[in-house]
């Protein structure tokens, strides 16, 4: 097959951008997230009255879940912690499950930031519960609110949630 340099170069173009489609495809194979969301703070930061939810839907109740909660944060952040509260909430509007939660985001002694970052934003990542049991299948909110004792929180930027199946034999305790 006899091509002109232009043609190859069309052909080898189309075989990346169809090899770059296929790793995406197998890539996003694998995600099982029930839900993998977040929510920006804007400039304020977050606000005490700001509470974020965000509806699910359980299909499989005979496995455990693990609920994780990122939250990103700059250098404007005051404290070395963030105490917030998570909820999981039913269609009914009952509360199944609920705790205290505390993000630590600096060290204490030193003040260095924990969690990965560059310059002055830094990412933290906190296994919640590691094996949540939904008593049925249907529909559920995650709602999550600051517990900081402080109207507004600067320097908080983001705070997400992602609700995973654990596999049959792990996240049991």
């Amino acid at each position: 097959m006899d091509l002109k340099p232009r043609q190859a170069l069309n052909l080898l173009s189309l075989r990346i951008i169809g090899f770059i489609a296929l790793l995406s495809l197998v890539g996003c194979s694998g995600d099982t997230a029930v839900f993998d969301q977040t929510e920006s703070m804007g400039e304020i930061g977050w606000l005490q009255k700001k509470k974020i939810e965000i509806p699910f839907e359980i299909k499989d109740t005979t496995i455990s879940y693990a609920l994780d909660i990122s939250i990103r944060q700059s250098n404007d952040y005051a404290y070395y912690n963030l105490y917030f509260v998570p909820q999981i909430i039913d269609s009914k509007g009952i509360v199944i499950k609920k705790a205290l939660a505390e993000a630590i985001l600096y060290d204490a002694k030193s003040g260095k930031a924990k969690g990965a970052g560059l310059g002055a934003m830094y990412s933290h990542s906190y296994v919640i519960f590691s094996s949540l049991h939904f008593p049925k299948a249907g529909k559920y909110t995650l709602r999550l609110e600051q517990f900081m004792r402080r109207d507004t929180l600067s320097g908080v930027v983001s705070v997400g949630a992602a609700l995973h199946p654990n596999s049959k034999n792990h996240g049991e305790n």
